[in-house]
């Protein structure tokens, strides 16, 4: 669904800007649950959507045995995953190739299982990327997404302030249910309470676990990532993402979002 992008940097952009590795909502925990869930075997050929660095499928590969292909559609993410996956002693099992979510680059069903972490309501048109990702999946085959779904029926008018403040388009359980099956998913399951719990919000660090979300960077790490905010967007853009995370973070601890995880069978 397309922003405006009237409240940048976002959310999604200083995650960016900084430059740190980090999860979803619900971290590893919620990649391996994925992972259970799509029924990865060693000798699956598996397709991560929107790849980024790279962290997930090189998780996929290292705990669960399969091949990957990772696509994003930055050409700096490529890069950084290829040279993760080689660091990591996987380049033999994991590839990555660029793309866009909407118009992905493969023949119609080519995988064994189709995953997409947190990515599906970044890009413009989402129902496309569910599209694309039911299309690639061999038939029979799981199609898993989980994405930020709200808990509560805000007005639309709020919806739209969060979301651009965000940087991704959460949308209510029944619609992301109507655009999976819109999509070609049949036997859908979820899992929703359990990864929507406010704290899920900021365990999102590779390297730690985050007790708190003013926490969720080092002081280091706020002064360098306010140093690189400064140079693209001035003071102006301290203030704003100051103000965007004040707003998230109190959007998530009054429970109005949470986080879902959706499994489909093509």
């Amino acid at each position: 669904m397309k922003r405006k992008g009237i409240h940048a940097p976002t959310i999604e952009d200083a995650v960016e800007i900084s430059g740190i590795e980090s999860l979803h909502p619900g971290g590893f925990a919620l990649t391996r649950r994925t992972a259970e869930l799509a029924g990865l075997k060693p000798g699956m050929k598996v397709l991560d959507v929107s790849s980024g660095r790279g962290t997930q499928s090189v998780f996929y590969a290292c705990n669960f045995g399969v091949e990957v292909v990772g696509v994003d559609i930055s050409e700096e993410m490529i890069k950084t995953a290829t040279d993760k996956a080689r660091r990591e002693g996987v380049a033999d099992m994991v590839s990555f190739v660029q793309g866009d979510s909407q118009d992905l680059p493969f023949e119609d069903g080519s995988f064994d299982a189709v995953i997409n972490e947190c990515a599906v309501g970044i890009p413009d048109d989402s129902q496309a990327v569910l599209n694309e990702m039911v299309r690639v999946a061999k038939p029979g085959t799981a199609v898993c997404m989980h994405e930020s779904t709200w808990r509560k029926q805000l007005p639309a008018a709020e919806r739209d302030e969060i979301s651009e403040r965000y940087g991704t388009t959460p949308l209510e359980y029944e619609e992301w249910i109507e655009m999976f099956r819109s999509a070609g998913a049949r036997d859908i399951v979820t899992e929703f309470d359990k990864w929507s719990k406010p704290e899920m919000f900021w365990k999102i660090r590779v390297d730690r676990d985050v007790k708190h979300w003013l926490l969720v960077l080092t002081l280091a790490e706020q002064l360098r990532t306010f140093g690189r905010i400064y140079k693209l967007y001035g003071v102006r853009g301290i203030f704003k993402i100051l103000y965007n995370e004040l707003i998230f973070f109190r959007t998530v601890r009054a429970e109005k979002l949470g986080y879902c995880l959706f499994r489909g069978t093509k």
